[in-house]
């Protein structure tokens, strides 16, 4: 037998080597080669083809391939299966939960809840296993790993699973009995990766077997040359200098080689370049490939080799899209995977115990099934039906379709997008919890169809009566939807084998996502795990999460004229004229090296070298090794870059000590950090690279953008620069060709100018705009008091608030305590009741003699409320909230006390509301009809309490529970408290035959230290109603709304996502005549 082993430094030095050997061979002889991919085995054998014509019974196969075809059968004849990935972490996973019920787990007890624990132990037990080595043999070295390793590999049997181990103990065995067909079969191992001492056994047993052999390998892969020289003991070995020349080839022979060499020039195939951060040195990358094929390199001999994938491809992905530049990215691409989060959403649902703010966050990612007739979830198919094949370790991951192939079409007018349940979802305030969300769903149904009722008596046709109808029936298809799919989740075990899981899990995907296939597909993968058990769902997500929330789309094209994008591993076998290696900084390339956490390299080292497993001297050998490999995949030329900024924590990045070996190895002298820095940035202004300002990312020169946004940067960072009038129009094009630009530059200048423009809010609209405004004026439309209380805040809140109604969007969540708004909303619904509760009795007006029943009255409906409130709020920590109802209880107790006491004034009517029609707690003297005042101003609202005195009188309060700040002397308080004065003068209009005194203010908890502000209505409060409906009148109809904030109010503003920050500073600048009416109100009493 001829054997032979050729190391050499460069990739076309060891293809060449092959590419001789090969034509040597019949044509039709059988032959198999033997790559680091199938790619790389495919394309050498192409390449030979192409020069001497077609061959036929030359196959390409990788080892893991060789070693599962191999042995296939004889684990079909066991009934054993290849296990994935997934697999042998849920079983390590199950094997930690159960070794730590029982406090086996010595040393891990302590993290044997972290979930980076199953997959470290998984990674260490793949690692033990393909040195060849035993429980007993690890017993000697670690007692404690020991027993897990015997259970694991004792779960591996009962399952009937085989791990990689196991197939290539199979595959070398088959070998070496001469049972596996390949005996007689001439052999080319074409840059072979061999790390483990059962990859080299079986490499043994097949090169036994080869009558010829040729082994080409990298001459810095240390450890796969020994692994090889063992398996091949008696082939010749021959080495390689580098053919390449000048500083590439200096560079290929000397890299990390201590050896002295003398000084030689650098030259432009070895160039060393850096850019801000990751995201512009990818861009850095785009603009020297288009370069590059400017020079006549064909994109498809360029590659872009990465140690850090997936810091890179996003940048990558986006620069090259930038660029128009074809890219193959090997790995495939990483996409957020809308199915499967929406599962996981579900099992999240489920393990918060129904979480409504979970299954809005399913609803949110589209994935809800096509409508069936009933409305329901479709019924789960058959469990043999809903088997679909799993990806497999040792095998190509299977496409989701053939290159060309059209993907599925969505019909945009069928596609189902219930965005309207996540609304009806905070309406019921479901929360969580299946009985509450049959109860809260089912009361939000008799709700609306009590308003519905209320409103067909009188305008059926109302737009309102619609909206609830169309409510109604969106209601309708929610709870068929919804209830089944949660008695679904409801149902899952809590405890079951993995069988029982899967089947649950495979018909709940079924039937709650469009397209189930890809969520099928990952528990197909765990399928050998049936009998494993049993397990709990937290167990269950964590082994799911990992899978489902990402996609790694494979490439879906062939590389063929395009570059490559690719980690440095599966550059192996391939050579490029052009190479790009970046990331050459600190972390990054080299990465930090670290023990095992698991197995510790002094045990490591006693296994011997015939298991040689590795240790951190081997760890720092693979990022040397990955540098070689980089560095000897380029023919001509070989640019290595490096980030300067690390853009996540905000600090200068160090280049990697990797840089100056470069600059050593390449030109014979050790240089320091700023020797590297100094040549990157002057490689960079050679090539016309951006600037290295990290604000203006654009080249210095126009003509090398690789996109217009560049162009048009690049153009104006050199006006800046020139006198204004050789400048003047030269950018003019910008606002034609982008009108999205010229709207925001144009838009952002007239915001700080002086004069009002429609940048700063509602000002000056056209006509069509003036004439809708109308329809809005006060004398036009109803408003509450409150609202107009927004337009003193800040004109455009009132705008936006008011008018265009919009609101900060809600989720449907436990609250942790009770906020303001809340607290004051269970303050006058206990009043409301108890009040009108003493009215109906004949109690009022209340008596001190009483005090003692009137107090346990109180705490009765004190208790009824806060249990009403706790229903529909669901609060999640209960003593907070026993505290906020007890602090209320007090509260209310001293209003009492105060209520007591003889006072002129007697509480007559409660919650006496007018222009409401949707409110059912209310006075029955109400009216649905708003109040128009005597100035022309449609009110509506609700007056919390009318006082009548003995001569008849009466006296609109407004109770208030925060913090007594309004003036004693306040009348409109600047606009910002209108109640009082309002809602009397609403009173007169409501009992035209009574004379009302006023309005009051009451404040009435601890907070406001029970203090009352008694605004009578006399002429200056009437006229200060009329200024300020006339001042708010005048800016609606004139079409004046700007963004023109009080003092501090925009700091609890819920529209400052709309605005934006320095309103009021803006604000400031702007010219203050047409802000006079605004000013008089907000300084009116």
């Amino acid at each position: 037998m001829a054997s032979r082993i050729v190391v050499a430094p460069a990739a076309a030095q060891r293809l060449d080597e092959a590419e001789a050997w090969l034509p040597g061979r019949a044509r039709d002889e059988e032959l198999l080669v033997v790559g680091p991919s199938l790619e790389a085995a495919a394309a050498l054998v192409r390449r030979v083809s192409a020069r001497s014509g077609a061959a036929f019974g030359w196959r390409t196969s990788t080892l893991p391939r060789v070693a599962a075809a191999l042995a296939a059968p004889v684990l079909a004849a066991r009934g054993d299966v290849i296990a994935g990935a997934l697999v042998l972490e849920a079983i390590c996973a199950r094997i930690v939960h159960d070794h730590a019920q029982g406090g086996l787990l010595g040393r891990f007890q302590a993290i044997a809840d972290r979930p980076g624990l199953v997959r470290a132990l998984a990674r260490t037990f793949r690692e033990v296993r393909l040195a060849g080595l035993g429980v007993d043999e690890l017993a000697e070295v670690d007692g404690e790993l020991a027993p897990l390793l015997a259970a694991y590999a004792r779960a591996l049997a009962e399952a009937h699973l085989a791990d990689r181990a196991s197939v290539l103990r199979v595959a070398a065995s088959l070998v070496a009995e001469d049972a596996s067909g390949l005996g007689g079969v001439p052999l080319l191992l074409l840059d072979v990766p061999v790390d483990h001492a059962l990859e080299a056994s079986l490499l043994g047993a097949l090169t036994a077997r080869a009558p010829d052999l040729l082994a080409v390998h990298a001459a810095a892969d240390a450890r796969s040359t020994a692994f090889l020289q063992h398996a091949l003991a008696s082939a010749t070995r021959d080495a390689r200098t580098p053919a390449s020349p000048g500083a590439l080839g200096r560079l290929q022979s000397r890299l990390f080689d201590p050896a002295a060499a003398a000084a030689s020039p650098g030259d432009d195939r070895v160039v060393v370049v850096s850019a801000p951060g990751e995201s512009r040195e990818c861009v850095e990358i785009a603009r020297r490939i288009l370069r590059e094929v400017e020079r006549g390199v064909p994109f498809d001999r360029i590659a872009v080799l990465l140690r850090a994938p997936s810091a890179y491809r996003p940048h990558l992905v986006e620069a090259f899209r930038r660029a128009r530049v074809p890219a193959h990215f090997a790995q495939g691409v990483s996409r957020p995977d809308a199915t499967g989060r929406a599962f996981l959403a579900l099992l999240g649902c489920a393990a918060e115990g129904l979480s409504a703010r979970r299954f809005a966050e399913y609803l949110s990612l589209g994935q809800v099934p096509e409508r069936t007739v009933e409305g329901a979830p479709p019924a789960a198919p058959p469990a043999a039906d809903r088997w679909v094949k799993s990806d497999d370790e040792l095998l190509p991951p299977a496409l989701a379709r053939p290159d060309g192939a059209p993907a599925a079409a969505v019909d945009d007018e069928t596609l189902r997008s219930p965005r309207r349940w996540e609304r009806l979802l905070v309406e019921a305030a479901v929360i969580g919890g299946r009985e509450r969300w049959v109860r809260r769903l089912a009361g939000l149904r008799r709700e609306l169809e009590l308003d519905l009722a209320a409103l067909d008596d009188r305008d059926p046709d109302a737009p309102r009566a619609v909206g609830i109808r169309r409510s109604l029936d969106e209601l309708s298809d929610l709870r068929a939807f919804a209830l089944p799919l949660l008695e679904a989740l409801d149902a899952l075990p809590e405890l079951a084998t993995w069988q029982v899981w899967l089947e649950a899990l495979s018909a709940l995907a079924t039937r709650a996502l469009r397209r189930p296939e890809r969520v099928l597909s990952v528990l197909s993968e765990l399928a050998p795990m049936g009998p494993v058990g049993p397990v709990d769902l937290s167990e269950v997500r964590m082994v799911l999460a990992a899978r489902l929330r990402d996609l790694l789309v494979p490439p879906q094209t062939s590389a063929g004229g395009r570059v490559l994008v690719a980690p440095i591993e599966l550059a192996r076998g391939l050579a490029f004229d052009a190479v790009f290696v970046p990331g050459l900084a600190e972390k990054i390339f080299p990465q930090k090296v670290v023990e095992d956490p698991i197995l510790r390299d002094d045990a490591r080292a006693a296994f011997g070298r015939t298991a040689r497993m590795r240790t951190n001297a081997d760890r720092i050998a693979d990022e040397r090794l990955a540098l070689h490999l980089a560095v000897g995949c380029a023919r001509e030329r070989v640019i290595l870059s490096y980030p300067r900024i690390d853009l996540d924590q905000a600090r200068p990045r160090v280049p990697s000590f990797y840089g100056l070996e470069v600059l050593r190895a390449s030109e014979g002298q050790l240089f320091g950090f700023e020797e590297l820095t100094r040549r990157a940035e002057d490689a960079a202004a050679t090539e016309g690279a951006a600037a290295t300002r990290l604000g203006w990312p654009a080249p210095s020169s126009p003509r090398d953008a690789i996109d217009e946004a560049e162009h048009d940067l690049s153009l104006l960072a050199s006006l800046l620069h020139r006198p204004s009038g050789e400048t003047k129009g030269t950018a003019r094009y910008l606002l034609d060709a982008n009108v999205h630009l010229a709207r925001a530059l144009r838009c952002r200048a007239r915001r700080w100018i002086r004069r009002w423009t429609p940048a700063d809010g509602l000002v000056d609209p056209a006509p069509e705009a003036l004439a809708a405004l109308r329809a809005h004026l006060p004398t036009a439309r109803s408003y509450s008091p409150t609202a107009l209380q927004n337009f003193a805040a800040c004109p455009y809140r009132f705008l936006l608030q008011a008018i265009h109604r919009l609101a900060p969007r809600e989720e449907p969540e436990a609250i942790e305590e009770l906020d303001p708004l809340q607290r004051g909303s269970l303050v006058h619904e206990v009043l409301y009741e108890l009040l009108v509760s003493l009215r109906d009795e004949g109690r009022l007006p209340l008596q001190p003699a009483d005090f003692e029943s009137l107090r346990d009255r109180l705490d009765e409906v004190v208790a009824r409320v806060a249990a009403r409130f706790r229903d529909e709020l669901a609060p999640a920590i209960d003593r907070v909230w026993d505290d906020g109802v007890a602090s209320i209880r007090a509260d209310v107790r001293d209003w009492l006390r105060r209520a007591v006491e003889p006072s002129p004034w007697v509480p007559w009517r409660f919650e006496l509301s007018f222009g409401l029609g949707d409110r059912r707690a209310q006075d029955p003297a109400s009216t649905v009809a708003p109040v128009t005042l005597a100035t022309g101003l449609h009110l509506r609202g609700s007056i919390d309490l009318v006082e009548r005195a003995a001569d008849g009188s009466l006296r609109a309060t407004d109770y208030k529970t925060g913090k007594a700040r309004t003036s004693p002397d306040a009348v409109v308080g600047g606009g910002a408290t209108l109640q009082p004065v309002l809602y009397a003068l609403a009173l007169e209009r409501l009992f035209p035959d009574a004379r009302v005194a006023g309005g009051r203010l009451y404040f009435c908890t601890s907070a406001g230290q029970y203090k009352e502000v008694v605004i009578p209505l006399d002429d200056y409060a009437r006229g200060a109603a009329g200024d300020v409906l006339g001042i708010v009148s005048a800016s609606i109809e004139s079409g004046f709304l700007p963004a023109a904030p009080g003092k501090g109010a925009c700091e609890w503003c819920d529209y400052r996502a709309v605005c934006g920050p320095n309103e009021e500073q803006r604000a400031r600048k702007k010219a203050p005549e047409r802000l006079v009416p605004l000013e008089r109100l907000r300084e009116m009493p």
